[in-house]
């Protein structure tokens, strides 16, 4: 798990990058099956990292909700969206 100090604790699964279909701000990224072409499958690294799109780095969207949620709520949140993928991966 990758978490430093004020950081989203992320587990470099690739679930979010393998679910990216419908996010309008992706449309240009998915391959054709939901997965981002940025994707690395065999590492589950993004090829793009340092230059993702803001929505692709959570700690950048809590800026921009910081108003509506503290930054543990908005982690929790994101957290559940995690799980969720993950399971669907294992489906």
């Amino acid at each position: 798990m990758v978490q430093e100090a004020g950081r989203f604790p992320c587990t470099m699964c690739g679930a979010c990058c393998r679910h990216i279909s419908g996010i309008a701000e992706l449309a240009g990224f998915d391959k054709g099956n939901g997965i981002c072409k940025h994707l690395d499958e065999t590492s589950n690294t993004c090829t793009i990292y340092a230059n993702r799109p803001r929505i692709c780095r959570v700690d950048a969207m809590f800026e921009a909700f910081a108003n509506s949620h503290s930054r543990q709520e908005f982690y929790a949140l994101n957290l559940k969206a995690c799980q969720i993928l993950q399971q669907k991966n294992k489906n």
